[in-house]
């Protein structure tokens, strides 16, 4: 839970920081340590950096190669067994050097002091809706976040905004990840029985969608049964 209410959704979909490996510490309240997990992963002798969320679906070449994940103890020492590291792959990705960058669990990982490719920053950055009129998308439903606290499971109220990855529409989209903006003139809307019998478990919805100051405004949603 955050600020505003949040649900997400436990699907395999959201291409993010990869394995949390390698040890950091962190500094909270009263000035007790606590240590955290830092995205790093070795390959062919030098570190590698997660970059955080990726938001378009990034290419491939199919090649994948041995790699190592640092072990880290995350529980501030409080834990006496041994870390060990863990073995393994990354995938290259097109157009783009190992020797710069790779994939790992859907993340990216850049090499230790190269920059950032401009390719993979477009990956890293959410579409800008730009298309004119009223157009339609299908995307897997990742989350939702409103201000309204849920009364019961399924519990959703305009106006509320949806996290989602595009799988059909307009091709400048498809693959992204791009929040939907759904406010109390959307109609129709998702109802409980969408978010409970669909959408709770990962499914996709269908959304008509306009243009708005470069955002997702939401005509009318539901979901795909």
């Amino acid at each position: 839970m955050i600020a505003r209410t949040r649900i997400l959704i436990a699907v395999g979909l959201v291409a993010g920081s990869g394995a949390l490996v390698g040890c950091g510490s962190s500094t909270e309240g009263g000035g007790g340590a606590s240590a955290s997990c830092a995205a790093i992963v070795e390959y062919d002798g030098a570190r590698y950096l997660g970059t955080g969320e990726v938001h378009r679906t990034p290419v491939t070449t199919g090649r994948v190669m041995p790699a190592v994940a640092p072990g880290c103890d995350d529980t501030g020492g409080q834990d006496d067994q041994t870390v060990q590291d863990t073995k393994v792959q990354v995938e290259e990705l097109a157009a783009v050097d190992p020797r710069v960058a790779v994939l790992l669990n859907g993340g990216i990982y850049v090499r230790e002091g190269a920059s950032v490719p401009a390719v993979v920053r477009s990956w890293l950055r959410a579409p800008r809706c730009s298309t004119p009129g009223v157009f339609e998308i299908t995307a897997d439903w990742l989350g939702l976040t409103g201000p309204h606290e849920p009364r019961t499971d399924g519990d959703v109220r305009l106006p509320y905004q949806l996290e989602v990855r595009v799988t059909d529409g307009p091709e400048r989209y498809v693959g992204g990840t791009i929040t939907l903006d759904a406010t109390t003139a959307t109609d129709p809307e998702l109802s409980s029985d969408d978010v409970e019998q669909s959408l709770w478990e990962g499914g996709q919805l269908t959304a008509r969608v306009r243009c708005l100051h470069h955002g997702f405004d939401v005509v009318g949603v539901r979901a795909v049964r």
